[in-house]
């Protein structure tokens, strides 16, 4: 049995701790602004991901499930899972692709139009928000270094893997 502290330890140094790791803090980070950002939508009965689905689909209407899927960087499933919800709802209408029956083409209501405007204006506000807490610069310089970190890890991601059988449009 070791008698070696933790804090004495080089895991235990300012820069080995968990909480000072990228990773941790850009998902804590995430988790915070996520969460603050559901405040700002949750009177419309919308949770971040429908919002994020719905204004896509509003601004590319036609768009397939795959690159819907591929756009918000989520697996295809998912992004299924939410259209169908907002579907249900009576925000999106589902149609087979003209030129591949076998895909699923979304279209944006009149009702989804102009929630998907109200998320639009609030999400505008949200981010004059944040430049107000932080500044507009350092906005813009996380954003360049997520586009970096992104377009990086990109090609290093391990390939994710769908299950076979059965076709996903």
């Amino acid at each position: 049995m070791s008698t070696t502290s933790p804090a004495s330890t080089p895991d235990a140094t300012a820069a080995g701790r968990l909480e000072a790791g990228l990773g941790f803090r850009l998902g804590r980070a995430h988790r915070i602004v996520r969460g603050a950002w559901q405040a700002q939508i949750g009177d419309l009965g919308l949770s971040g991901a429908q919002a994020s689905v719905l204004r896509a689909v509003a601004e590319h209407p036609g768009v397939g499930l795959r690159e819907l899927a591929r756009a918000l960087g989520t697996d295809p499933m998912n992004a299924k899972r939410l259209a169908d919800g907002l579907e249900a709802e009576g925000l999106l209408v589902s149609s087979a692709d003209a030129g591949d029956r076998r895909l699923r083409v979304l279209e944006p209501t009149d009702a989804g139009l102009a929630l998907a405007s109200e998320v639009r204006q609030r999400a505008l506000a949200w981010t004059a928000t944040l430049e107000g807490l932080v500044g507009q610069a350092d906005i813009a310089a996380v954003l360049a270094v997520l586009d970096r970190l992104e377009q990086s890890l990109a090609g290093a991601a391990p390939a994710h893997h769908e299950p076979t059988g059965g076709s996903r449009g």
